[in-house]
């Protein structure tokens, strides 16, 4: 079972962030916030909240990272397909700017 501070960890990680970006939005030091990971400090119920919702993730999401049964791994390819999801729409609207682009650079000629 992964400790309250591997999970903040292995969340940050995921996120691509370092620790202060994280302490940064979660209004604390970061000083604070790596105690939080390394486990020097327990942090309270409120805090681990914010935390999970600052990854966007429900308190239940939160508390199965890192346990057996792979819903971590499931987590993991749902977020992956919805970042596809977002990374294809972003690339259907920068085609439809390029189309525009185009079209008005022959209308020019």
């Amino acid at each position: 079972m992964k400790t309250l501070g591997e999970k903040f960890k292995i969340l940050r990680q995921k996120k691509g962030v370092n620790q202060k970006t994280m302490a940064e939005s979660l209004g604390i030091s970061i000083p604070a916030y790596s105690k939080l990971e390394t486990g020097i400090t327990d942090p309270n119920f409120s805090r681990i909240n914010q935390i999970a919702e600052v990854h966007e993730l429900t308190l239940r999401q939160f508390l199965d990272i890192g346990e057996e049964g792979g819903s971590e791994q499931e987590q993991l390819v749902a977020e992956l397909k919805e970042k596809v999801r977002e990374l294809e729409s972003s690339v259907i609207r920068l085609q439809g700017k390029v189309i525009d682009l185009y079209d008005k650079e022959e209308r020019r000629k």
